[in-house]
């Protein structure tokens, strides 16, 4: 075995395990503000010198190492605060610390980290993916009496999570367990796939005929027009500001969004960097918002005194020129679907939609990309082009037709179509 390397200054020992790896230690801050002895891992003894050099950095700028007593509870509450945190939007945090606190912890919390394996995450999702949550949460009961209408009363609405929602809770959990390997806290992350993914079918060219027809005396017309021919995200719509719209020039440049972070409605930033974007304005979405100005300069009238938009420039506010409830745009645009006559999807669906009837018309990835903001096209090939079973058909027919041969392929040396050569 090689002879252990000694740090100088007692500031750590790095030596040469019976297994062959490299194991290097020492005293660092850990959550409950003491400093205990720890240890990270290498093939090499360079691997093992750089991780204690990163955990000795990480405890003098005050940042906790995990301990192997914690809990699945205590884990996710540091992993969250000293790491997520840093890392993740505001949205985003929040909406990890509501799933953290009210599907993981609620489910095996105390059970130890080190303990957690693959068939314990397995069987969380699938029965969280079939759990009434308004029972498992006990919403119903936390309703004032008089307000009292499903579970309370022994009357399970079956509001089970979304597919979206358990996927979420998987994505979580593996980059915290990710981290903890990183810790050497885990010997390795517990291997789990993401299953399958829900099937978007987004909504056919005649069915957004029949929406935007029914859409032209809504309120919100101009935000469907959006939503459908540019794909703008919910909170890029209700984010939208006059001064980022050029109506002239037929131009629109999205640089924020609108969403409910913490129980309050915020500004924030776009999703990523590509989603601050230009876009060309279709003469149809120029004509809906001018519609949708003159609407709002009605409003601002009848508002009087009483309209509070001063300031903000929102193109999409109510009566009194508050910002719109993002959750209030989803129950519109259900109000309007039955209304249409059109299948039951998703706002965001709309956006599925763009992406798919630019694709059918035969816009390229590298543009779809681009209208949509998405971060890489990667994510614009592997999600939102989709290819409807006509198109199939279209396209098999055309193969069809090469091999039958039509009579003017200049290739055919039999010069007949569909008279086959002999050989």
């Amino acid at each position: 075995m090689a002879k252990p390397k000694k740090n100088a200054n007692n500031e750590g020992t790095i030596y040469q395990r019976k297994d062959g790896r490299w194991e290097g230690s020492a005293y660092v801050l850990t959550t409950d503000g003491t400093y205990k002895r720890r240890s990270v891992y290498g093939k090499t003894w360079d691997e093992a010198h750089e991780k204690l050099t990163k955990l000795k950095a990480d405890s003098l700028n005050g940042l906790p190492v995990a301990t192997s007593k914690m809990t699945i509870a205590e884990y996710l509450a540091y992993w969250l605060t000293n790491v997520a945190k840093g890392k993740v939007r505001r949205t985003t945090y929040v909406n990890y610390e509501s799933l953290v606190r009210n599907y993981v912890t609620t489910e095996f919390g105390k059970k130890k980290l080190v303990r957690l394996t693959a068939r314990d995450i397995r069987a969380f999702l699938a029965k969280t993916a079939v759990t009434c949550q308004c029972c498992a949460q006990g919403k119903d009961r936390k309703r004032p009496e008089h307000k009292r209408r499903c579970c309370a009363l022994r009357k399970c609405c079956k509001k089970l999570p979304s597919d979206r929602t358990v996927r979420f809770l998987l994505v979580i959990l593996r980059a915290a367990l990710q981290h903890a390997v990183r810790e050497d806290e885990l010997p390795r992350n517990v291997e789990l796939s993401m299953g399958t993914k829900r099937e978007i079918e987004p909504l056919t060219a005649k069915e957004v005929r029949q929406l935007l027809t029914a859409a032209r005396d809504n309120r919100l017309w101009a935000a469907y027009e959006l939503a459908v021919r540019i794909g703008l995200r919910r909170g890029e719509l209700l984010g939208l500001r006059w001064s980022d719209v050029d109506l002239h020039e037929g131009v629109l440049t999205v640089r924020q969004a609108l969403q409910r972070v913490g129980g309050e409605l915020l500004i924030v930033a776009p999703k990523t960097q590509r989603s601050a974007r230009r876009v060309a304005l279709p003469a149809e979405c120029v004509t809906a918002l001018r519609a949708q100005r003159a609407q709002q300069i009605a409003d601002r009238k009848g508002a009087g005194d009483t309209w509070k938009g001063t300031g903000q420039g929102l193109v999409f506010t109510t009566k009194n020129g508050t910002p719109i409830e993002p959750r209030n745009l989803n129950r519109s645009f259900e109000v309007l679907s039955v209304r249409a006559g059109v299948r039951r999807v998703r706002f965001h669906d709309l956006r599925h939609t763009c992406a798919s009837l630019l694709h059918e018309q035969g816009a390229d990835a590298r543009m779809i990309m681009e209208v949509l903001g998405h971060s890489s096209i990667r994510v614009t090939m592997d999600i939102y082009t989709f290819v409807r079973l006509d198109s199939q058909r279209s396209a098999f027919d055309r193969v069809g037709d090469a091999l039958r041969g039509d009579g003017n392929d200049p290739d055919d040396d039999d010069g007949a179509a569909g008279v086959p050569v002999a050989v």
